[in-house]
Formats: structure tokens, C-alpha cells, sequence
């Protein structure tokens, strides 16, 4: 089981909790083990059981949120030289929108840009759902010769790509949204379990 998986106060309440189940083992021992005593092992270890199984959920759940935030990969290029090989990035910028986008520094150039993608994909969603949008709507329009041909088949391209992208983030969403939940159960469980283990402390012990 993985200790470092836990929390500060879950951690705290193990350590109270293998306090009980050790002393509760003594007490089984030399044959003084009560009922109540029995019941409270019992209850020690189920939570113990829980709370490691808690841990382990959550850190699964964190690890695939912290992949998925990493999907967006950048091919930024200098505005000024066109290129890539000497960026440096120094930041996160948000648009007027609210994307967040990257922001680098050419050392080639010495300049400073913020690149015209959002770093995530969440915000790129919203990205490529105005910038399909953008693309319908100059289909409208007179284009230059040759450009047409190239819109209508991007256009397929990128709602291809919307259409495997949503249900990945609303899947995340929904199991972070289900995690902050627990936790927040857990985090009273906890307390509430805490202080009992105290008081049955200083009264039998």
C-alpha cells in the first residue's frame, strides 16, 4: 500500500487507527479483547482498507488528469524568423476569450510572442469550435483561387478531431467532478472518526 499516496490527515488517522488494531491484537492476546473492543478493530481496519483504496483512486484519477493536460502540444515558430528551434517558453497568457495560450522567447530573435493556440485541451475546444465557425462562414464569401478546396476539407478534419476530443474531457470532468465529491465525504469521515479514536484513547488508554 502506498503511504505516499495519502494525505496529512489521512496519515493521521492511520497512525490512530494501527494504534487500536495493535492494542486490540494485545488485548486478543491475553484474552481481555471486549465486544466493544472487537467491533472497534473490526471498524479500524475497514477504514484503513477505504482510505488506501481512497488514495489509490484518487492518485489514478489525478495521473490521467495530468496527461490529458499535456495532450496540446505546441508547434510554435518565431513571428519574426519562423522558427522553432531556439524558443524558450517563459509563461502562460489568456486571451480575451479566457484560452490560455503559451508565451515564448526567441533567442535568436529576442522576442516575445504568445502563440495562437490555447496550451490545453479544454480551452481548445472552444478554439476549434469558433475556428470551424470561421471557416463555414468564409465558404459564404469570395475566396482566392485554390483556397475553397482546402477549407472544405479541413472542415471535416478538425470536427473529426472536436468529435474525439468532447467525450475524453467530459469523461475527466465528470470523474473529477465525482472525486472532489468523495473527498469532501471522506474529509468528514475522517474528522469525525478522528476525534471519536481520540476520546476512546484518553478514556481507555
Amino acid at each position: 500500500m502506498n503511504h505516499a499516496a495519502l494525505k496529512p490527515n489521512e496519515r493521521e488517522l492511520i497512525k490512530l487507527i494501527r494504534f487500536f488494531s495493535k492494542r486490540g491484537a494485545q488485548l486478543g492476546v491475553s484474552g481481555e479483547l471486549s465486544a466493544q473492543h472487537a467491533q472497534l478493530s473490526e471498524a479500524c481496519q475497514n477504514l484503513e482498507k477505504q482510505l488506501y483504496h481512497h488514495a489509490e483512486n484518487r492518485t489514478a484519477i489525478q495521473g490521467k488528469r495530468a496527461q490529458l493536460e499535456k495532450i496540446i502540444e505546441d508547434k510554435a515558430q518565431c513571428p519574426k524568423c519562423q522558427k522553432a528551434d531556439l524558443l524558450k517558453k517563459n509563461g502562460v497568457a489568456s486571451n480575451a476569450q479566457g484560452w490560455k495560450s503559451n508565451t515564448y522567447r526567441c533567442r535568436r530573435c529576442n522576442t516575445t510572442f504568445t502563440w495562437n493556440r490555447p496550451n490545453n485541451p479544454w480551452d481548445m475546444v472552444a478554439f476549434l469550435e469558433s475556428y470551424i465557425a470561421e471557416l463555414e462562414q468564409s465558404l459564404l464569401t469570395e475566396l482566392p483561387e485554390g483556397m475553397r478546396p482546402h477549407i472544405e476539407a479541413a472542415i471535416p478534419q478538425l470536427q473529426d478531431s472536436l468529435f474525439r476530443l468532447r467525450p475524453v474531457l467530459l469523461q475527466s470532468d465528470e470523474e473529477v467532478e465525482a472525486l472532489r465529491q468523495k473527498e469532501e465525504e471522506m474529509d468528514r469521515l475522517i474528522h469525525q472518526f478522528k476525534n471519536y479514536l481520540l476520546i476512546e484513547k484518553i478514556k481507555h488508554f
